[in-house]
């Protein structure tokens, strides 16, 4: 059978991070249990992929190709960690491993009955010389709009209800926010996991460490 992945990709030696791609013929595929990866390798390249990111869904059709496919699916579908924040503040995630660096969003109102987060639509937008991301959440007026360039975001709209942005890189290169500036809040150094920059004038945001070269497939 023949068999490629698909997916973005991060880490690779001749594409850009972000970018939706799709490998040459796969040799062999295997779960690494402990690491909580799929690998997939070709004559060239290995790739991985955290298992919460696999798109189940699209591997229905086939699969036999997944070692323990049913199991696996189980136990990692729907599992993707998202950061937070405290109530009133607006956290914005971004990663190398994401489409258009964008990870997710995170809004509590802090007149919330429930407590819920908000739902929220991000959408790229595609334009004649300059391709842009654009966020939006229901019922309240966040919007968030934004070019992403090589290693840097540069926000054009930043509406976010009188609430305070904050935003965290859960990848592993650092981004700038142009015309912004991350404030530390732990400190100088590489943020810990869960660490968070308030969004000011520009200053690089560095990310956590993740052992990936692929993202799905």
């Amino acid at each position: 059978m023949y068999r490629i992945g698909h997916g973005i990709v991060t880490g690779h030696k001749r594409i850009a991070d972000s970018v939706n791609m799709h490998t040459s013929a796969v040799q062999a595929i295997s779960i690494d249990e402990e690491a909580e990866e799929l690998i997939m390798t070709t004559r060239n390249s290995v790739y991985h992929c955290p298992l919460p990111y696999c798109r189940f869904k699209k591997q229905d059709e086939y699969p036999e190709v997944i070692p323990d496919f049913e199991k696996i699916k189980e136990k990692y579908e729907g599992k993707i960690s998202c950061p937070s924040i405290e109530p009133g503040k607006v956290l914005l995630v971004l990663s190398n491993f994401c489409e258009f660096y964008f990870h997710s969003l995170y809004y509590v109102p802090k007149d919330s009955a429930d407590g819920k987060k908000l739902k929220y639509r991000g959408i790229p937008h595609i334009g004649t010389f300059q391709d842009s991301f654009l966020i939006d959440t229901e019922g309240y007026p966040i919007a968030l709009r934004y070019f992403p360039h090589f290693q840097n975001i540069e926000f054009y709209m930043q509406e976010t209800d009188g609430c305070p942005l904050y935003i965290e890189n859960v990848g592993d290169v650092v981004y700038f926010c142009r015309d912004r500036m991350w404030n530390d809040q732990a400190g100088t150094g590489r943020p810990q996991r869960g660490n968070k920059r308030k969004c000011g004038k520009e200053s690089p945001c560095p990310g956590r460490r993740r052992s990936v070269s692929g993202r799905d497939h």
